[in-house]
């Protein structure tokens, strides 16, 4: 288990550098440039995490089949799996592109929003939809081979492909080597080289484990059908819930809103550590059942909430004692650093039933039960956490520290809701 949740975790660590040191090279180069990354990064952010819900089918079909040893099966699987990100990534692709206007608008419509911002953030979108296939074909072949037990391969693949994200952008946004300098555009180019890398080498690794099927593979489509469409659910209405909790936090002022984005920066890595061991036991899972091992399944399940617990209490300790000095990373205001300080010590308290969470979500999905995840979703971030948040951000009068404190309450109901649905194995029955 742990060797399948290091390098996941790594992975998704190098995505998140990469993210900030492509927003600080914008920076860096114009003020509208990174202003316009508040309207395109949030909306691509969302867009690709509710229709990449088809990687959740990817990761419990071809887990199954590769536990089975089922060689025909995975090969048709993977066939059907890339065929899915291709139509859906084409889809949502020219949907974005040809409303990336509206979108914009949309997004960008307040009056301290410049016609300038919404223009940059227009060129952006439009470079990257048109690689939103590219995107998705790559992310099916990066969740086939983390299914198949490969978490390796995936952290070199992301490791090539940020490099290349970084270096095209940096070429491309300043005009280095007699390059043009591009920008925003530069930016977006550098992203969408880096879908191009990142598909390339996770297609070759894959075919390189698993040999191209042939002919129609309908069991395989349906089976990627009704483990998916549950979690496309799940994260549309947590995406809904996450804008919904934003906008709460944006009526509580700029300093509480300056503290927000400070912590969510800090609380980052707990996030990528506690998603890495969801990860590693959605695919154990998988497999095991796969393997007709469902007493083996379980005992991954419980084992991967146990390490990623133990793992984010010693992150929560690290939040807990150095709350000031982490908050100050990110701003010298005062006001700022007392209040986020008070609330990176509720977030250290969160941070294992986090862990708990994502590892007992990810075990049910590589089950193949992406209903019991879509229900929690309902009764957490939708229910609880927003009216945890309102009843103590607001009636209460406690601010952004009730909004920590109320979403911490969410954490708490939705591993206790998780526990008891893992725990009473309904999963174990689960066909796909």
């Amino acid at each position: 288990m742990a060797a399948l949740a290091w390098p996941a975790s790594v992975h998704g660590l190098l995505g998140t550098v990469v993210l900030f040191t492509d927003r600080l090279l914008l920076g860096r180069y114009h003020a509208d440039a990174i202003g316009s990354m508040q309207i395109a990064g949030p909306l691509l952010w969302s867009v690709f995490g509710v229709f990449g819900a088809f990687a959740v089918g990817v990761l419990a079909v071809v887990g199954r089949a590769a536990g089975a040893g089922d060689a025909a099966r995975l090969r048709r699987t993977v066939r059907a799996a890339l065929a899915c990100a291709l139509l859906v990534g084409g889809a949502v692709g020219a949907a974005g592109w040809l409303l990336r206007g509206p979108l914009a608008l949309f997004l960008g419509s307040g009056d301290a929003t410049s016609e300038a911002v919404r223009t940059l953030a227009r060129d952006y979108l439009t470079v990257v939809f048109p690689a939103t296939p590219l995107h998705f074909a790559g992310v099916a072949a990066v969740t086939a081979l983390q299914a198949m037990g490969d978490t390796r391969t995936p952290l070199r693949i992301g490791l090539v492909s940020g490099l290349v994200n970084l270096g095209v952008g940096w070429v491309l946004i300043y005009g280095r080597f007699g390059a043009p300098a591009l920008g925003v555009t530069g930016a977006a180019i550098g992203t969408a080289a880096a879908f191009a890398v990142e598909a390339a080498l996770a297609l070759a690794a894959l075919r390189a484990r698993v040999p191209p099927a042939r002919g129609a593979a309908p069991p395989e489509w349906r089976a990627l059908l009704r483990v998916s469409l549950p979690a496309f659910g799940e994260r549309a209405l947590y995406h809904v819930g996450f804008l919904s909790f934003a906008a709460l936090i944006g009526r509580l002022g700029d300093v509480a809103m300056a503290a927000h984005q400070s912590l969510l920066a800090v609380e980052s890595l707990g996030f990528i550590g506690a998603e890495a061991f969801g990860v590693a036991g959605g695919a154990l899972v998988a497999q095991k059942l796969g393997a007709r091992r469902p007493d083996d399944a379980a005992a991954c399940g419980w084992i991967a909430t146990g390490l990623g617990v133990a793992v984010l209490t010693a992150v929560g300790l690290v939040f807990l004692v150095f709350a000031r000095p982490l908050v100050s990373i990110f701003t010298t205001d005062p006001a700022v650093i007392e209040l986020g300080t008070a609330c990176l010590r509720v977030a250290a308290v969160a941070q294992p039933l986090m862990a708990a969470c994502a590892a007992l979500g990810g075990a049910l999905r590589g089950a193949g039960d992406t209903r019991s995840p879509l229900v929690t979703a309902i009764v957490g971030p939708i229910v609880v956490r927003l009216t945890a948040t309102y009843l103590l951000a607001f009636e209460m009068g406690l601010g952004l520290l009730g909004v920590w404190i109320g979403s911490t309450i969410d954490w708490v109901v939705r591993t206790v809701w998780l526990a008891l649905l893992f725990r009473r194995g309904r999963w174990r029955s689960v066909e796909v």
